[in-house]
């Protein structure tokens, strides 16, 4: 098959890939406002993910393909967006398979180039450490997180109940107070059946995440201004005053992902912005 026959939008879909870098690392105007506007981490683990697989020669993605094209041309910030991202999860204990690989290279490259790095060289010690603290650690590929303990992929720690994705929905869409959003959610079949307390506990911890969904949502449906009415809803229960336009923008924000989430949406990106192609799709 001749290059100017193949579809370069598929496999992986440009689509997808621009839709998971609106929700993770593309600027946007209204992020600034809350540190509590924190990303999924679904959409961290998708995007790492997207990433490997277009990287790994044995899948066989088309030079040509959109996705891989836009990853290509800026390599710098998503390399070390993923780099991070393979730490933090080899920290919590949660690295899959390309993440504990990751880190090792990078351990590696340390070593040849002695680079001091007390970060790498404390995770590596730690995993030896493993096989004499951790009575179920019976292999370095496990101690290393190469073959995992448990039977099971690891699960994102930080995804929005969709109780919370609707209930921001009916708010701002249906003119309702969080109550009467509430009660409209009660008809619902699908929708699970919270107390009062975890209601206000999830939106406490989700709410500014949510609202970044739905914003993003919106706007991919042609939606992009938010009229008066709209804006004083938001403004009681998010605390902050939204732009009446919504904007996005193809420049990268640099993630310092200490923490995926936390206390009250403890904030996890940085301020530090990188100028990229502005090309990208």
């Amino acid at each position: 098959m001749t290059d100017e026959n193949v579809n370069t939008s598929k496999n992986p879909s440009i689509d997808k890939w621009v839709w998971l870098l609106k929700r993770t690392l593309y600027k946007n105007n209204w992020s600034h406002l809350h540190e509590g506007f924190i990303s999924d981490e679904s959409y961290l683990r998708k995007l790492a993910d997207m990433m490997d697989f277009m990287k790994d020669e044995a899948n066989n993605v088309h030079p040509h393909n959109l996705a891989r094209q836009s990853m290509m041309q800026s390599q710098n910030p998503l390399y070390e967006f993923r780099q991070n991202f393979a730490k933090e999860m080899y920290k919590q204990g949660r690295a899959t398979k390309g993440d504990a690989e990751l880190v090792i290279s990078m351990f590696n490259r340390a070593v040849t180039f002695k680079e001091e790095n007390d970060e790498l060289f404390e995770l590596v010690r730690d995993s030896f450490n493993r096989r004499k603290t951790e009575g179920k650690v019976n292999s370095l590929d496990q101690a290393f997180q190469l073959k995992r303990l448990n039977l099971g992929r690891p699960k994102p720690q930080y995804i929005v109940p969709k109780n919370i994705k609707r209930l921001v929905t009916i708010i701002i869409d249906e003119d309702l107070s969080m109550n009467g959003a509430k009660n409209e959610l009660a008809k619902d079949a699908k929708a699970l059946s919270w107390s009062a307390n975890k209601y206000q506990e999830q939106m406490n911890r989700y709410k500014y995440t949510a609202l970044n969904d739905y914003l993003l949502d919106r706007m991919e449906k042609g939606r992009t201004t938010l009229d008066d009415k709209e804006r004083q809803r938001i403004r009681p229960i998010w605390k902050i005053d939204m732009p009446k336009e919504l904007l996005t923008y193809p420049i990268f924000i640099k993630l310092g992902i200490g923490r995926l989430g936390g206390k009250d949406g403890a904030k996890t990106v940085a301020a530090e912005v990188i100028k990229v192609n502005k090309n990208l799709h």
